[in-house]
């Protein structure tokens, strides 16, 4: 396993870059793990799409997984997501704004998108795990 490189040489916040290097909840569930509700969404004007997994028992998620294409500050938010959702409910997953994702990771005004996307994907997730649940 190699070494993770702290350099940073493109200025990004320091939970930006930290969550960007080890990408924590990153990849997929199986196929045949119960209670995942899963949804993507994308930005066409950055090429960006973040796919997030959510794995509820009951009414809370109790993990979570991300997959990104994009850049440091989309995966950050991805990897944000996905570990700040672990043990939440409905309600509390949907009071997570965009606003939210770029105090908590610094994001700049140039990278607004990536926590556009963030809420876009959590958003398409909870629609999906309420029709589910009709």
């Amino acid at each position: 396993m190699s070494e993770i490189d702290d350099s940073n040489p493109f200025g990004y916040a320091p939970e930006i870059w930290r969550l960007f290097q080890r990408a924590p909840n990153a990849g997929s569930f199986a196929d045949d793990v119960q209670g995942v509700v899963s949804a993507e969404a994308g930005t066409p004007a950055a090429r960006s799409v973040l796919r997030l997994a959510l794995r509820f028992d009951g009414d809370r998620v109790v993990d979570a997984r991300f997959r990104a294409y994009g850049c440091p500050a989309s995966i950050a938010v991805g990897a944000y997501i996905a570990g700040w959702a672990q043990g939440r409910n409905p309600a509390e997953l949907s009071a997570l704004k965009a606003a939210d994702l770029r105090a908590a990771l610094e994001i700049p005004e140039d990278r607004a998108h990536c926590a556009l996307l963030g809420e876009d994907a959590l958003r398409a997730v909870l629609t999906r795990y309420k029709e589910q649940q009709a």
